[in-house]
């Protein structure tokens, strides 16, 4: 349905969106985007990130892009934020009742209750990794001041957008100079998994309008749309 464009929010305003309506988003200044590059995947952007970082992902799932980044890297920590309560079938078999990806098919390997020692488990053979089960906006404050740092950090939780805004705002004060923060699903409307908008895009492009000593790093691609877009830390 054709949905009317609204202001975007306040910096820390709370609005509730009625049917029909969208919020409109920030733009991304010029300067954030001169540096920027456009990779297929974000395995090929993963493939030419720097080596042993420290990484945090904020929403682990079946952990494949944990994998992904860890192997790419030869990541020296990782931290797994999530709340580890779900089973390993992904959006097309919640939807149609049978997996639909090209290139893995997933397979009930665990159940909630066996999440996080599946993932535990998964990791066990790869350098301190270490998992914090429950809600993002609870854990990552504890993180912060404990006074963790990271290089690149992973954000693929629901994109609802005040949950986002939350991830990202905790996440940005563990970045130091030269760190990069991945954000997964930017996209302001999603016709194919839940036809409703999502608040990704504009909690990026809101983080970028207020903190200039941050521009975009790169933007993945992905076949049906569900693009990464990884914006790093300059001063």
């Amino acid at each position: 349905m054709p949905r009317r464009p609204t202001p975007p929010l306040g910096l820390t305003e709370h609005r509730v969106f009625a049917n029909g309506q969208i919020e409109d988003s920030e733009k991304i200044s010029q300067e954030q985007l001169t540096n920027a590059k456009i990779f297929h995947s974000r395995e090929e952007y993963a493939k030419n990130f720097k080596k042993e970082i420290r990484y945090l992902e904020v929403g682990v799932a079946w952990g494949y892009s944990v994998q992904m980044f860890l192997d790419s890297t030869d990541a020296i920590s990782a931290d797994l934020v999530d709340w580890f309560n779900q089973d390993l079938r992904c959006w097309s078999w919640r939807k149609f009742g049978a997996c639909q990806c090209s290139g893995m098919k997933h397979e009930l390997l665990y159940t909630p209750d066996e999440h996080q020692d599946y993932i535990t488990k998964k990791f066990s053979e790869y350098k301190d990794v270490n998992t914090y089960k429950g809600d993002s906006k609870d854990i990552l404050p504890k993180l912060v001041a404990e006074g963790k740092e990271y290089d690149l950090a992973y954000i693929d939780i629901t994109n609802y957008r005040f949950t986002t805004r939350d991830a990202l705002r905790n996440v940005s004060k563990m970045i130091p100079v030269g760190g990069v923060i991945g954000m997964n699903d930017y996209l302001i409307y999603d016709g194919i998994i839940e036809e409703e908008p999502y608040g990704t895009f504009q909690t990026v492009n809101e983080f970028l309008q207020y903190n200039k000593n941050w521009i975009v790093d790169a933007i993945a691609l992905h076949n049906l749309g569900f693009y990464d877009i990884y914006i790093r830390r300059v001063s």
